[in-house]
């Protein structure tokens, strides 16, 4: 059991040493990063109505102003110590009407505990504006809690670690024999075995089973954290064209065998005859 903990150790190490470092800094530029903690601060301060003219129209209401307040009650105790941005996305519509939108999601230290606040922002001739906002406080860094390690992992996590990294395995395995054998529409099955079908997927930090089963995955496996402080999801779809593949091979190996001990069956039954 230790071996086994040790290679998905190795495992792990290697997954999530591929995971590029990503410069927020180039998606969220200088002055919408301090416009976004300068909402903060306002929030910290107590700056309601000042925060209120900083967001849509349809958010300037009763219900906006009563959640930033419950966002103050919650914060104004705590000492905010630092804070840095985690996760950001950008995108752009081009036009006269053109505006670019940003979603970025920050993490404050605030003494024991983790504050998060995530915006959606929106820049358009020269005026930014908040879209959305959201905040909560964790005892623990979501970033801690939903890092992929092995720690109080059960038999589901390691089943689907195993899967998702054996299946694309035995796929390009699978795909070199059908490349070197002779098949009818040898292209068509190529495409098949590419692909996994039906998707089972694991939450690893919850341990939560999702099925799929109109689903079609590349290589049968997948790998995917929507942010730094989202957890990780494996999935793995059934190599159903790979299966067929090789009881395709089997059956034709088995029905060449016969053929061939029929022949050699048929050829002494003649040779008999004529000795006869």
């Amino acid at each position: 059991m230790k071996k086994i903990k040790y290679l998905t150790a190795l495992l792990l190490i290697g997954l999530t040493g591929c995971i590029p470092k990503i410069d927020f800094s180039k998606i969220v530029p200088d002055n919408v990063d301090k416009f976004a903690t300068g909402f903060i601060s306002e929030i910290y301060k107590g700056n309601i109505d000042s925060c209120l003219t900083l967001v849509l129209p349809e958010m300037n209401n009763d219900d906006g102003k009563q959640f930033l307040k419950n966002t103050y009650t919650n914060i104004q105790s705590i000492s905010i110590d630092s804070f840095n941005i985690i996760n950001a996305r950008k995108t752009s519509i081009f036009g006269d009407n053109g505006f670019t939108n940003y979603g970025i999601e920050y993490e404050y230290k605030a003494g024991d505990k983790f504050i998060y606040f995530t915006f959606g922002i929106r820049e358009q001739s020269g005026k930014l504006t908040v879209t959305s906002f959201d905040g909560r406080i964790t005892d623990e860094s979501l970033a801690t809690l939903h890092a992929f390690d092995i720690k109080d992992k059960g038999f589901l996590h390691f089943l689907f670690l195993y899967l998702a990294i054996l299946i694309p395995i035995f796929i390009i395995v699978t795909l070199i024999f059908a490349i070197r054998t002779k098949l009818t529409k040898k292209w068509l099955w190529i495409i098949g075995i590419l692909f996994g079908f039906i998707k089972f997927s694991i939450n690893w930090t919850t341990g939560q089973v999702g099925f799929s089963l109109i689903n079609i995955s590349i290589l049968g496996t997948g790998f995917s954290k929507s942010g730094i402080i989202a957890p990780w999801i494996i999935s793995f779809s059934l190599p159903i064209v790979a299966v067929l593949f090789w009881y395709k091979r089997y059956s034709d190996k088995k029905e060449a065998e016969a053929q061939i001990q029929l022949d050699e069956r048929m050829n002494s039954q003649e040779n008999q005859d004529k000795s006869d």
